[in-house]
């Protein structure tokens, strides 16, 4: 779905990427994470047009340049840290139409998305509030149905999650597995780790270089790796590796409702 090659990129005089190669895959939950500094918030702002770089970037087959950013940008979806900044309206219903008014949906069209969504994500009863009047997880459930409404290919996740509480955010990623299940290709980036246990592929960035990639599995087991780079491997993996050693359970277990039902057992 995106394919980066000899990725270029310098910020002022300060060198962000130096010919890095990429494959995000269609269908896949694709994570990126790396310390603050790493470039993981650069690589957002090149995808959706915002910086120009050197290089090669195709998104849905559709070669990223400057005179078609819009067409690209149809097929994105993006939800930042902190939602307060994306909002533009005085009620969510609002703020989820802007999206549709800029691609000129027709009003009729307009509602009937915004209702799908709202439903879907459970905000339904909340279209007339102001945004910012939400909690944390009202707020990013906001921003998703803003990303998610126009039907986009790929969801892209700049930090996210970071402003969660842990039970806010199990609620967001089983929504993330479930709309991935239907197809939605995901990029997730983030600085925590827990946040790639739903990942197909694992980059981790350092220094705008990728030292690590492939499957969680292959990644979780360069411990060493990840330590050196600030990274602890995430608390199922570190709890099943622990069970496993007393013979408790056979293989690592990334689901905490699939754990509790195996040792119930």
């Amino acid at each position: 779905m995106i394919t980066i090659r000899n990725l270029t990129f310098k910020y002022r005089t300060k060198d962000m990427f130096d010919n890095v190669d990429m494959d995000i895959e269609k269908g896949k939950i694709t994570s990126i994470i790396g310390p603050n500094g790493s470039g993981k918030s650069t690589l957002v702002k090149i995808l959706v047009g915002l910086y120009r770089y050197n290089g090669k970037i195709e998104i849905n087959n559709i070669p990223l340049l400057k005179d078609n950013r819009k067409e690209i940008r149809k097929n994105i979806g993006v939800v930042f840290t902190n939602p307060d900044n994306q909002f533009v309206a005085e009620t969510v219903m609002d703020d989820i139409a802007f999206t549709l008014e800029n691609m000129n949906y027709k009003k009729i069209d307009i509602r009937k998305k915004i209702e799908e969504v709202s439903k879907y994500l459970g905000i339904y009863d909340i279209l007339e509030c102001n945004p910012h009047d939400l909690n944390s997880n009202q707020k990013q459930l906001v921003s998703l149905a803003s990303a998610l409404v126009h039907d986009p290919k790929i969801l892209i996740l700049d930090e996210a999650l970071t402003m969660l509480d842990p039970y806010d955010k199990e609620k967001i990623l089983k929504i993330l597995k479930e709309l991935n299940s239907k197809g939605l290709t995901i990029l997730n980036i983030s600085h925590d780790i827990e946040d790639t246990l739903i990942s197909d592929k694992i980059y981790v960035l350092d220094k705008g270089k990728i030292v690590l990639s492939g499957t969680k599995e292959e990644v979780y087991k360069e411990e060493d790796k990840l330590h050196k780079l600030g990274f602890e491997l995430p608390f199922m993996v570190e709890l099943s590796n622990r069970l496993m050693f007393y013979d408790l359970i056979e293989h690592v277990i990334y689901d905490m409702e699939e754990m509790v039902d195996i040792l119930w057992k």
